[in-house]
């Protein structure tokens, strides 16, 4: 207990609130770790670079019905929208997992999503706006890497975990991720229940596999995975269902978490140890009237002091730790 509450002590000084029982063991288990994209591994929101319209379609209409389909979704793309003047009621608003939203806008039955989704047209990545047979509406999104992103996938790396990229966004997004970032195994356009099988697949493999995400859509595979961390920037159904939350949006917390929960199991088992050894002794001695009252009171007095102290060092950082906590 003492050092259980020395970690969660150092986590919550750093930005990351333990929500979950047993999260930091674990983490300190974890040989997998699989990223999101969106919102995760790029800033929150994204911009809208263009908007390339079809069959007459006005591009202030266009931006107008997008926003009011968004406006409610909680995802990260609903900020690209935010500005749009023009507020339009939504009906019947219907989030289609992994492919977009519909819903009716003055009487029309609209999609926003992937291209086969809105339009039937061969997936291209963009988003399209679209009555589910015609496109009307192309947007391109321009998506700016978290500064820390490329540190943090290194940092996960030397710690010997293996990373995944999982994301729902088209493929060449998520290769021109992957590539940047150095990321082996990348995924696109992963529905939440293609993430889930991922996990799954790994953890049939005897892997223990941690999940990092923020969006509604996560929030199965945040619950289904090991061990997860949910961005305390995301969806509050994210935060609910992961183990750990990222209150402060550096990416970087993650390697520090992972290395202080391997410390902490470290200092428990020390403490197990000195523990039992220390009964081993003192017991036996005991029981031949060898210690006096007096000296059995000091020395259990002693050995609380010994584990106390032990569980206290998980909240000084040591110097090798500096570079992932420098931000805290």
């Amino acid at each position: 207990p003492a050092a259980l509450a020395a970690a969660s002590g150092a986590l919550a000084r750093c930005g990351i609130l333990p929500v979950q029982a047993g999260a930091l063991d674990r983490l300190a288990r974890a040989t997998d770790i699989v990223f999101d994209k969106t919102g995760t591994l790029t800033r929150v929101h994204p911009v809208l670079e263009a908007v390339d319209v079809f069959d007459g379609m006005d591009e202030a209409r266009a931006c107008a019905i997008a926003a009011a389909l968004e406006r409610d979704s909680g995802h990260p793309i609903a900020a690209a929208f935010a500005d749009e003047e023009e507020q339009l009621a939504v009906e019947e608003l219907t989030l289609v997992a992994g492919q977009g939203l519909a819903g009716r806008v003055d009487g029309v039955d609209w999609r926003l999503g992937t291209a086969p989704f809105a339009a039937a047209l061969v997936d291209d990545g963009q988003l399209w706006l679209g009555d589910g047979t015609r496109a009307v509406a192309r947007f391109s999104m321009r998506e700016g890497l978290r500064p820390d992103a490329a540190n943090t996938i290194r940092s996960l790396e030397a710690l010997g975990l293996t990373v995944h990229l999982a994301s729902g966004d088209g493929a060449a997004a998520v290769e021109r991720m992957a590539a940047t970032l150095r990321i082996a195994d990348a995924r696109a356009r992963q529905r939440p229940e293609d993430k889930l099988a991922l996990v799954r697949e790994l953890q049939a493999q005897g892997r223990t596999v941690a999940m990092v995400g923020d969006g509604l859509n996560d929030a199965p595979v945040l619950a289904g995975a090991d061990v997860s961390l949910a961005m305390g920037e995301g969806a509050a159904l994210a935060q609910r269902a992961a183990d750990l939350v990222l209150t402060a949006p550096q990416l970087m917390r993650v390697p520090a978490a992972v290395t202080l929960a391997r410390r902490t199991r470290r200092i428990i088992r020390e403490n197990f140890a000195w523990a039992v050894g220390y009964n081993l002794i003192a017991l036996p001695l005991a029981a031949m009237g060898r210690v006096t009252p007096g000296w059995a009171a000091a020395g259990m007095a002693l050995s609380s002091l010994v584990v106390t102290v032990n569980a206290l060092r998980l909240m000084r950082r040591p110097r090798e730790e500096n570079r992932s906590w420098s931000s805290c």
